[in-house]
């Protein structure tokens, strides 16, 4: 027997618990990565631009 497209499949609180937690886990992990590569990117920059004023003296 088809369903029809008016029935909908209805989650259970673990399931949407889990998709969150893992929605959630996912998001920290990039956002890590993203803000460790800014972080290096700004500190190399920062020496940089240092090393080049001591040079100068």
């Amino acid at each position: 027997m088809k369903k029809s497209s008016k029935e909908k499949e209805f989650l259970d609180r673990e399931e949407i618990s889990e998709m969150i937690e893992s929605a959630i886990r996912r998001h920290n992990r990039r956002s890590t990565i993203i803000s460790s590569v800014l972080g290096w990117i700004l500190i190399g920059g920062y020496s940089f631009g240092l090393f080049q004023a001591v040079q100068n003296v």
